[in-house]
């Protein structure tokens, strides 16, 4: 006996057309298993798609809408339908047949392919800061199409009477000025003590000398370390700077649009 398998891939501009693997479909009559990235012990963990999809909840519902169909015995009618539509970020492609025996049911298969040609594993904590910032900045918000985010912005002060420029990674102008600074929070103690200091005497001097006061957003990640005393409170001292936002926080897409005042963007 055989059944058909399928990867199922991500394609973040359709127009690039660079996709990434996300999940595995196995079936047989109508009917399957599926294995897709964030899946976990029959739920959906979204914080582990982050940096791979634009919307989790989006793809909790697609996966939703594949589910329902092979468990009503009308995948592949679906899946035909998927496949005539062009532009699509979620791309159904079709790979040939796999054997079945006692052993191995659909589930099983799938977990395997899965395992062989996505897993999730890592998957968040590969992603860098930038990927991240960049995902948040630039694929997730909707701008006015007068406006838009500035990279590697600078501001001139005068520190003892000298002129210094002081850089920040971004500047968003609208009603107010916003500049927005990354930083990585999982760097050794004494770097990461050094680049907060650094931060906070950025913002300070900018703020002394804007004669309209700036808002301030750092972009913070943790990648792989985990929340100590140490690292809680650098984060406390740039909270009296700035508002801080987790860039791999589920709702940080929201928390950006809220800070700099635009909407988020209503795609797939």
């Amino acid at each position: 006996m055989e059944a058909n398998w399928y990867l199922v891939k991500y394609v973040p501009d359709p127009f690039r057309d660079e996709p990434r693997n996300i999940g595995v479909i196995v079936e047989k009559d109508g009917r399957g298993a599926v294995r897709f990235i964030g899946q976990r012990n029959g739920g959906f963990d979204g914080r582990r798609v982050r940096g791979v999809v634009r919307s989790a909840r989006t793809m909790r519902a697609w996966i939703d809408y594949v589910e329902y169909h092979l468990e009503s015995g009308t995948f592949c009618e679906q899946v035909q339908r998927l496949s005539a539509r062009p532009g699509q970020n979620y791309r159904i492609d079709f790979r040939g047949s796999v054997g079945l025996s006692a052993e191995s049911g659909l589930q099983a298969i799938a977990d395997d392919l899965f395992h062989e040609l996505v897993s999730d594993a890592g998957l968040l904590a590969a992603a860098s800061i930038d990927d991240l910032t960049n995902e948040l900045l630039f694929q997730r918000l909707s701008f006015p199409k007068d406006r838009e985010i500035e990279r590697d912005v600078s501001y001139r002060v005068d520190l003892r009477g000298q002129p210094h420029e002081l850089g920040f990674d971004y500047r968003y102008e609208s009603d107010r000025t916003t500049l927005l600074d990354k930083i990585s929070l999982s760097a050794p103690a004494k770097s990461l003590g050094r680049t907060v200091h650094d931060l906070m005497f950025r913002i300070e001097h900018v703020h002394r000398a804007a004669t309209k006061e700036p808002s301030f957003v750092t972009l913070y990640d943790l990648g792989k370390a985990k929340m100590t005393e140490p690292i809680e409170n650098h984060l406390r001292a740039i909270e009296r700077y700035s508002h801080t936002i987790n860039v791999r926080d589920e709702r940080a897409a929201e928390s950006v649009a809220e800070q700099l005042g635009v909407p988020l963007l209503q795609c797939a």
